[in-house]
């Protein structure tokens, strides 16, 4: 009885599936296409630290350095971009339906779409595109696409379902990614130039916060394949314009995986209420296609531009620094005679910025008459402490970290109190991986000056590699009360250390006390299962 019933309920769902799926074919309603995923691909191949926040980086890592910044005060975050053949540079802000042009050396040109009383004529402008010298404006309130020239006049409109981005291709086809309400949700909504519209791709599953988790952005390379980014997880997705899925790509950085896994956590708490759990973490916060490749936007608590080629093998990691974080929303990126320039809607507060960024010019160079010129000053003033970690320092950048451990300790023998050769020695030590000798440096830098935030940091980073992430623990801690700006990072670490605890210590199902080993006793630590 009880299988006949099953067969019966089985036999009546896929009754209904295929009625509904005749529905649609006899309706004229969209197309769903089937889809399988067939790729994975990883992105970074090896991690080393850097210098500054000791962060993972590629190999090929390229750093990225700021030509201009642009500001207005018409600047209200979020600002979506758009850049031209030329360089001009066009803003758009939703929250004062401001859309502003620049020229290519960032001087204000004028604000477009202005009605006759010198007010903006746009709704809730939340996406900028330029196709075919065309300037295509999604105003999401009005859920409609404005085309303009380059200069502001209007062409055009056309209404579009509602969507959350936008692309459109050379032959006028509107691609959209819709909200996703539900498990049956579309990725993809394709519109033909003759109105008719296909849909395809299916969204992650959860069980909960399904718009918020698939929340994505959405490209298109000169091959008219589509690609989907995923904001909260490292998911690329490959589309044909037939709406095949061509396969999906993986990108395994370790900010990137860190972060996936704080979000899974917070999904797996089960709580559906958004005011009641924790902020999800964002990974990917745009997607940009130039010629073949494509550059995926991220940030916190530095900038990354991570570039792929159309089958998802990795290209160069651009990256810039900053003293506080770094938050964008939105990248657009001009590549003109092999000269890449990247432009960052940067959304700090107080006053959100354009930075133009292109890559750092190569400091060899300087960096070895960096090292000649300390040279010239040691054979000069052989006792010149301060001459000794100069040249350590240009030494470390150049690569030489044997010579600048030498030059390092050449200033620690002739001034043991100076805590900044200490520190500089345990950077150069960590490089060669001698991660005991590091944290022992970092130690004594710590008991000479305990007032710098950034030795403990270092010095946590050295415990990890010694697994002693208790001590780490503490020393992201200390870092982050010294110095606020360090706060993100610290907790970053912080989880990992905690997560990597629980990996070598499962919990069981009961209350359980583990005692760990760690550099000056026994610390117990009392956990909790579910």
């Amino acid at each position: 009885m009880l299988v006949g019933a099953t067969m019966k309920r089985r036999l009546r769902t896929l009754w209904e599936y295929c009625l509904l799926l005749a529905v649609f074919l006899l309706s004229g309603q969209p197309t769903v296409f089937p889809q399988k995923v067939t790729t994975k691909v990883k992105v970074y191949n090896e991690i080393f630290l850097t210098e500054t926040g000791y962060a993972p980086l590629p190999e090929n890592a390229i750093e990225l350095e700021p030509e201009f910044t642009i500001r207005s005060d018409l600047f209200v975050s979020p600002l979506k971009l758009a850049v031209d053949r030329e360089g001009n540079v066009f803003a758009a802000s939703l929250a004062n339906n401001a859309l502003l042009q620049f020229s290519p050396s960032g001087e204000f040109k004028g604000q477009m779409g202005l009605n006759k009383n010198k007010r903006s004529d746009l709704k809730g402008p939340a996406g900028l595109s330029i196709v075919n010298e065309h300037l295509i404006v999604h105003e999401a309130l009005r859920k409609r696409l404005d085309f303009m020239d380059l200069e502001g006049k209007q062409l055009r409109n056309r209404k579009i379902p509602e969507a959350e981005g936008f692309a459109v291709d050379e032959d006028g086809r509107i691609y959209l990614t819709p909200p996703v309400v539900n498990a049956d949700s579309p990725l993809i909504c394709v519109v033909s130039t003759d109105g008719t519209t296909a849909v395809f791709g299916r969204p992650l599953s959860f069980l909960h916060s399904l718009p918020m988790l698939n929340s994505r952005s959405l490209a298109l390379d000169d091959h008219g394949n589509i690609y989907i980014a995923f904001r909260y997880f490292p998911i690329v997705r490959k589309y044909s314009t037939e709406g095949a899925l061509i396969a999906e790509y993986r990108i395994e950085s370790p900010i990137m995986e860190a972060k996936e896994r704080y979000n899974l956590k917070a999904v797996g708490e089960g709580i559906t209420d958004l005011s009641q759990r924790v902020t999800f973490k964002p990974l990917i916060i745009d997607i940009e296609a130039s010629g073949d490749r494509l550059y995926l936007l991220s940030h916190i608590p530095r900038l990354e531009i991570v570039e792929l080629d159309g089958t998802g093998n990795p290209g160069a990691t651009y990256w810039m620094d900053s003293r506080d974080l770094y938050i964008a929303n939105d990248l657009a990126m001009l590549e003109a005679a092999g000269t890449k320039t990247f432009y960052v809607a940067r959304s700090n507060t107080p006053v959100p910025t354009i930075d133009v960024l292109k890559i750092k010019a190569q400091a060899s160079s300087s960096l070895e008459a960096d090292v000649q010129k300390w040279t010239t000053e040691i054979n000069t003033y052989p006792n010149n402490s301060l001459a000794f970690i100069n040249r350590g320092a240009a030494r470390h950048q150049m690569g030489d970290h044997d010579g600048a451990i030498l030059d390092f300790s050449k200033a620690i023998e002739l001034d043991p109190s100076s805590a900044l050769a200490f520190n500089n020695r345990g950077l150069s030590r960590v490089k060669l991986e001698d991660f005991v000798g590091a944290a022992t440096d970092f130690s004594k830098a710590i008991e000479l000056d305990p007032s710098v935030a950034a030795i403990y940091f270092n010095r946590g980073i050295a415990y990890i590699h010694g697994k002693n992430f208790l001590g780490a623990i503490e020393d992201f801690t200390m870092a982050a009360k010294l110095d606020g700006s360090y706060s993100i990072r610290a907790q970053e670490q912080i989880d990992y250390c905690k997560a990597s605890l629980k990996k070598k210590y499962p919990l069981s199902r009961v209350r359980s006390t583990m005692r760990y080993q760690r550099a000056g006793g026994d610390l117990d630590l009392c956990y909790y299962s579910k």
